[in-house]
């Protein structure tokens, strides 16, 4: 069988496996890019999706019925590749590989720089053989290359976002209000802000506030900064809402904040955030650090501040809550950039052709 016939056999032959244990009704950048990549390549080829539900099982039971449902799959050859949501997932690429079918794993930056002891000798031990790696930053991309996964079967695919239609009268937003949505921890910078930033731009803007969506394992940690600085009244506790909900504060909000600080082990791979307040026109003002370089187009679709540096975030800040049409120009402008930059179609045809590479070439490898 030449190469084009090949080709054109792997084509035919796209029963895509995606195995996750990120995805809906659990939200997050991982869940959204799951979602995203399975529902619309569905509608292209044929796909199959195992996914965890959070609420119905753990990791490990999750790793058998994901096991048990690849091995089928492989035996029967309804599967042709197999694509792993994140690192963890790692194991479960033995079973496609020993049937010769090619395997991709999705790398998000904390599934590769993770800490713990027994994760290292798990992603050691796992993290080796794929056919390629899909980086969703040039940030996960180095930590990747670093933690020994090989730079010529790598790419990096960012993340997209859908941007609603233009509302049919102009914004208006509460100048009063940053607006903070994330995962409580460290790395986020929320304590940091709180105690190093919040207070001059208080003392600068008297009704200002910190809208607070999400939650997680820092509140207590953030909420004993801001009495220490004085100003736990300026922050709202929203908890986590649903997609609606925060569409609507991001309609609200002045400025959508993401103060990310280093953190050892703990990298931030991309920050989808970011998107979402672009495409909802809310002005964008990122820390300068890891994947949310990836995220925000510096200038156009929001501004990046040197992380940690507690003065230009004041005064990125202060310039922005100073003037409130500049501010929602900036934001429409970030709008209509991530429309024309960041839409899912660009992203979805990306790992399309990826796929489709990959499982042409193991054809023609069976064939000779």
């Amino acid at each position: 069988m030449n190469e084009t016939a090949a080709r054109a056999q792997g084509a035919r032959l796209q029963g895509w496996c995606f195995v996750t244990r990120k995805y809906p009704p659990a939200v997050g950048g991982m869940e959204r890019l799951s979602y995203e990549l399975t529902t619309r390549l569905s509608s292209r080829v044929p796909v199959t999706v195992v996914a965890m539900q959070p609420r119905a099982m753990r990791l490990p039971g999750f790793l058998v019925i994901a096991a048990i449902r690849l091995f089928v799959g492989c035996a029967t050859r309804r599967v042709t590749l197999v694509h792993l949501g994140d690192a963890v997932l790692a194991p479960l690429a033995l079973i496609p590989r020993a049937f010769g079918l090619p395997t991709v794993v999705t790398l998000h930056g904390l599934d590769v720089v993770h800490g713990s002891a027994v994760y290292r000798i798990w992603r050691k031990l796992f993290l080796r053989g794929f056919d390629h790696y899909v980086c969703n930053s040039e940030a996960t991309l180095a930590a990747a290359t670093a933690a020994g996964v090989p730079a010529e079967r790598t790419s990096v695919i960012g993340v997209g976002v859908d941007v609603p239609e233009p509302l049919p009268v102009p914004a208006t937003r509460d100048m009063n209000c940053l607006l903070f949505v994330g995962r409580l921890v460290r790395r986020k910078g929320l304590a940091w802000f709180v105690a190093d930033v919040l207070p001059a731009l208080a003392a600068r803007h008297p009704g200002l506030y910190v809208a607070v969506l999400g939650d997680g394992p820092e509140r207590a940690s953030i909420i004993a900064a801001a009495q220490r600085a004085g100003v736990q009244d300026r922050l709202r506790w929203l908890g986590a809402l649903s997609d609606a909900d925060k569409a609507a504060w991001l309609a609200r909000a002045a400025i959508c904040v993401m103060p990310n600080v280093q953190v050892e082990n703990d990298l931030e791979g991309y920050g989808i955030v970011a998107l979402e307040g672009a495409a909802a026109g809310c002005a964008v003002v990122a820390a300068d650090i890891d994947g949310l370089r990836a995220a925000v187009d510096d200038g156009r679709s929001g501004t990046l501040v040197p992380s940690a540096d507690a003065s230009a975030w004041i005064r990125a800040l202060d310039a922005r809550l100073c003037d409130a049409s500049a501010t929602i120009r900036a934001g429409e402008a970030a709008r209509e950039h991530v429309r024309e930059n960041r839409g899912w179609n660009e992203i979805i045809d990306a790992h399309e052709r990826l796929f489709a590479r990959i499982a042409a070439e193991a054809t023609l490898r069976c064939a000779r």
